[in-house]
């Protein structure tokens, strides 16, 4: 889900989980932890539009969608 914007984010947006607005870890343009998982598109479908494709999902967001 890491992704390089047209335009630069405010640095709690990029660093917020869109989903349960925890800090998601993100190494934004480095090795991030999520470039080696496909996040499921159920999970990418459950962010709110508005958010869509300004920040990355968290490690226990992603995780515990798995486990339900």
């Amino acid at each position: 889900m890491c992704n390089n914007l047209d335009k630069p984010l405010a640095h709690t947006e990029e660093t917020t989980c869109p989903i349960c607005g925890e800090n998601n870890n993100c190494k934004h343009n480095e090795k991030c932890w999520c470039f080696s998982v496909t996040i499921p598109k159920e999970l990418l479908e459950m962010i709110p539009e508005e958010k869509r494709g300004k920040a990355c999902i968290c490690k226990s967001c992603v995780e515990k969608y798995r486990s339900e």
